[in-house]
């Protein structure tokens, strides 16, 4: 075996590890599908998530299906992955993690709730310290505790 082939050997086992962990770590927090019907009582489309939960959500919501026939809806399938729908014969696919973002409005709810929301005084804050140097380190002496300016 040459050399050259040992050393791309080697750096395919690494790659392949390396996509190893992403893969487990997607699949940790991205939602997955295990299960996808099509509910014609309530014309939902239902997906049960590897979590335990169940999503459901209205064709309509998905570019392609308004208008579909149910036994078109009905012949929906789980991509290999588990992080996407299809339907072949409309040929339409959807992402999961989209519909889910989409359906609880993360793309705005999610930042307010972590506190990640730019409000025009938080910009104006930021700029400030922008031009004062950035955010003041904070000092060994700082024990995270705040005293009055009468010293108790």
């Amino acid at each position: 075996m040459a050399k050259g082939a040992r050393r791309d050997d080697a750096e395919f086992e690494r790659q392949n590890e390396a996509a190893i962990r992403e893969s487990r770590e997607a699949d940790r927090i991205e939602p997955r599908a295990q299960a996808v019907t099509y509910d014609v009582r309530r014309g939902l489309v239902v997906v049960e998530l590897c979590s335990g939960f169940t999503f459901c959500f209205p064709p309509e919501r998905v570019a392609g299906l308004e208008g579909a026939a149910a036994a078109d809806l009905g012949r929906v399938e789980i991509s290999p992955s588990g992080d996407g729908l299809h339907w072949d014969e409309l040929d339409v696919h959807a992402s999961l993690t989209g519909l889910v973002v989409e359906s609880l409005n993360l793309r705005e709810w999610a930042p307010r709730l972590m506190g990640q929301v730019r409000s025009p005084a938080k910009a104006r804050a930021s700029r400030l310290n922008g031009l004062k140097g950035g955010r003041p380190r904070r000092s060994a002496k700082s024990s995270g505790s705040v005293k009055s300016p009468s010293g108790t």
